[in-house]
């Protein structure tokens, strides 16, 4: 299985930047914008000349952005969960940041008092059950909505034609599949809600329009008498699916 690519931080040209360009880390372009016209979902963006961060709220610069929200009466943690940012996420520029840890680091090997650990389940946790994850947690490994279009998107336009799951699983490994069955529920429907032609790969070669027709005739068109794979590979014979079918079933039957 493909492993994903090791990503650096990288820069992005940003045109309300006050250089023109900032820094995402190890964010996976694109992103989708926030509803407030500054920023990104799940994103914190720092100019790569001033090092201070975009407030998504005001599109205001600031290295230290938990000092800035008071003004607009909202609390970091709040924020964050606004803007789809992971809790752990600092909300401070990289040079302030590197102080700080200098500075814990050094009180930690120092005094005991400050050796804090964590519990289980602990309500910064960023995988609690029944707490959805943030934005932020799909842009680091490319699994966003935007970011599964363009992947389905470069493929297909790289082959000519819609990508099968195998074709998917080959270029980007079996955990972006898991997460496009996850958020859409099959192949077929996310294919049809983003208007490409559900493509089947070769795996089932006893398939065949014939055999859903005659399975139809002798059971009733119903979608019962199929099994999951037969579901899924009945689209690549019958393009309109069930109700095609029976259709189909019922003219034979005159």
């Amino acid at each position: 299985m493909p492993e994903y690519p090791k990503i650096t931080s990288k820069k992005i040209p940003y045109k309300n930047a006050p250089s023109g360009m900032v820094i995402i880390g190890k964010y996976v372009p694109p992103f989708e914008d926030n509803d407030t016209g500054f920023g990104f979902k799940g994103v914190v963006i720092e100019d790569i000349k001033t090092n201070q961060l975009e407030c998504c709220i005001c599109g205001k610069w600031f290295e230290n952005l938990p000092t800035h929200l008071r003004g607009h009466g909202i609390t970091a943690p709040d924020y964050k969960r606004r803007f789809g940012l992971l809790q752990s996420t600092a909300l401070k520029s990289h040079r302030l940041r590197v102080r700080q840890s200098e500075v814990m680091s050094g009180m930690r090997k120092k005094h005991k008092k400050h050796r804090i650990k964590f519990q289980k389940n602990n309500q910064w946790a960023g995988n609690r059950k029944g707490i959805k994850k943030a934005e932020e947690s799909k842009n680091k490994y490319g699994v966003c909505d935007l970011q599964i279009m363009d992947k389905v998107m470069e493929l297909t336009k790289e082959m000519g034609k819609t990508p099968t799951l195998i074709d998917l699983q080959k270029r980007y490994g079996q955990g972006f599949i898991f997460h496009l069955y996850k958020r859409y529920g099959s192949y077929v429907k996310y294919c049809i809600e983003a208007g490409l032609i559900p493509n089947f790969s070769n795996n089932y070669p006893k398939y065949s329009r014939e055999y859903f027709i005659e399975k139809a005739l002798s059971n009733e068109a119903s979608t019962r008498i199929f099994t999951q794979s037969e579901k899924r590979n009945l689209y690549k014979y019958i393009h309109g699916g069930i109700p095609e079918l029976k259709k189909i079933v019922m003219e034979a039957r005159k």
